[in-house]
């Protein structure tokens, strides 16, 4: 062999390799709009569920505020009573119990 001959048959190997590493880009190229397209629907897909989730967070924010002014409520009107009772009690058993 002939260094010529040693030089095409590198070339022609470095060629293939460049061949070889196109065609897999281009086929990679290829791919690409199925691959924004399926993650497209997934983004679509996740939007609809957190809006599905904003949804029901505002309903689950709406009954806890419903809950906590009913406790609220509640509290006022047991302090209310419990201040009543311990002035009308001692006062009834004096009467009761002199």
């Amino acid at each position: 062999m002939t260094i010529e001959a040693v030089r095409l048959g590198a070339l022609e190997q470095k060629f293939a390799v460049f061949e070889h590493r196109l065609s897999e880009l281009e086929d990679r190229h290829e791919t690409v709009p199925t691959r924004v397209t399926k993650l497209e629907q997934g983004f679509e897909h996740m939007a609809g569920q957190l809006s599905e989730l904003n949804a029901g967070q505002q309903t689950l924010t709406v009954a806890v505020n419903d809950i906590g002014a009913k406790v609220g409520r509640l509290l006022t009107i047991l302090t209310v009573v419990a201040s009543v009772l311990q002035m009308v009690v001692p006062a009834l058993l004096r009467v009761w119990f002199p």
